[in-house]
């Protein structure tokens, strides 16, 4: 149903995995350090204060945990929602991926960690 609070989990293609992580990201030309909740190939969600409109540019760059050492990336992606609390206040982004194009290491870095959180 167009506009129900649910449109946006209905066009996810990729698995959302769960994440207690800690993401340096640049949200339009603002600067931000926010929890990320759950992270997949194709977007992400932050727990973030930080006002912005759905189409913002973001860059989110976060130190994935890997048995051999974290391994560094940067995610380039928009804002796809906006979460907000009953004064209106923003309380969370989720972030999609999708068509915009992230370094194919970092990609393959991203793939490696949910591929192995999901085993």
């Amino acid at each position: 149903m167009p506009g129900s609070k649910n449109e946006g989990r209905d066009k996810r293609t990729f698995p959302r995995i769960q994440v207690a992580l800690t993401a340096h990201c640049r949200i339009g030309n603002r600067f931000v350090r926010d929890a990320v909740a759950d992270l997949s190939e194709g977007g992400l969600y932050l727990k973030t204060k930080e006002p912005a409109r759905a189409g913002t540019p973001v860059r989110v760059a976060l130190a994935l945990p890997f048995p051999d050492g974290p391994r560094y990336c940067t995610l380039v992606g928009s804002v796809a929602r906006i979460d907000r609390d009953q004064k209106g206040h923003s309380k969370g982004l989720g972030v999609s991926f999708e068509g915009i194009d992230t370094n194919v290491r970092d990609r393959q870095a991203l793939k490696g960690f949910l591929e192995k959180d999901a085993a």
